[in-house]
């Protein structure tokens, strides 16, 4: 493999994130997979970040950043982000998605699809929301969850999130689907759980699936088998320039967005 290839790869690209493994699992796997290329079992020497955690229970699109162009993943942390998910109405869990402990069953056959969808509207735009426990947040460098596993009693205050859109796309009792965009910041385990809360039952994530950050649809991202020299440097170079006119515009469609949403809320 040619070196100048190796040195090639500095960039952004996307990547399809499997079910069942975290963001950082996920980037040890790329490195791994790289440094088996070239035969080097250093993967340190690898710079690697990425543009926004998926949970490990979700699926698509994960951002990725390599070498000198990690410093660009800033702009993805305030990009749009869509997805597509599933919920149980019903049930609630300590981690507002299905692989938690069980807290809460309640009935749900009053909840109709006009309902649902009717309740939908007190979470579009500016919202005030309350991230869940089992979340990437920390605390004097702790994770909420590793606190709350000592004993230790945690406040966790709820901050404003934007919703850009939301729509009701399945009803099939005791489950539910959603398309949803957004911001910075917005939890979809925490959007489903709430949901619960104000059609008179509870809720839980079943499925849940990245669908596009910034300019990245789920099509454009590298699954597994293309983890690899030829195809990431290949995805970098088709992305480079498009990706330098979506810098300059990011920033600019994030605060205009997010004005817009306040003006109106």
């Amino acid at each position: 493999m040619s070196r100048s290839l190796w040195r090639g790869l500095n960039g952004i690209f996307p990547v399809l994130k499997p079910h069942g493994v975290t963001s950082a699992q996920l980037l040890n796997n790329i490195k791994e997979k790289l440094t088996k290329e070239f035969c080097s079992g250093d993967k340190s020497t690898i710079k690697m970040g990425h543009g926004g955690i998926l949970d490990s229970t979700a699926t698509g699109v994960l951002v990725v950043g390599i070498g000198k162009d990690c410093k660009n993943l800033k702009f993805f942390l305030n990009s749009e982000k869509c997805y597509f998910v599933r919920g149980q109405l019903g049930v609630a869990t300590d981690t507002h998605n299905e692989i938690g402990q069980i807290m809460m069953e309640r009935r749900y056959d009053h909840v109709t699809e006009n309902m649902l969808q009717e309740r939908l509207k007190d979470f579009e735009g500016r919202i005030k929301q309350t991230p869940p426990l089992y979340s990437a947040l920390k605390k004097d460098g702790k994770r909420y969850s590793d606190l709350a596993r000592e004993g230790i009693d945690i406040e966790i205050k709820p901050r404003f999130v934007h919703c850009y859109e939301l729509k009701l796309s399945e009803f099939n009792p005791p489950y539910f689907a959603l398309t949803v965009s957004c911001g910075p910041g917005f939890y979809i385990r925490s959007l489903i759980h709430d949901l619960g809360q104000v059609v008179g039952s509870c809720a839980h994530v079943r499925e849940l699936q990245r669908t596009k950050q910034g300019p990245f649809h789920i099509k454009d991202a590298l699954s597994e088998n293309q983890w690899n020299v030829e195809h990431i440097s290949w995805c970098i170079n088709k992305w480079r320039g498009k990706l330098k006119k979506y810098f300059l515009s990011a920033d600019k469609w994030y605060y205009g967005k997010r004005m817009k949403i306040e003006l109106h809320s």
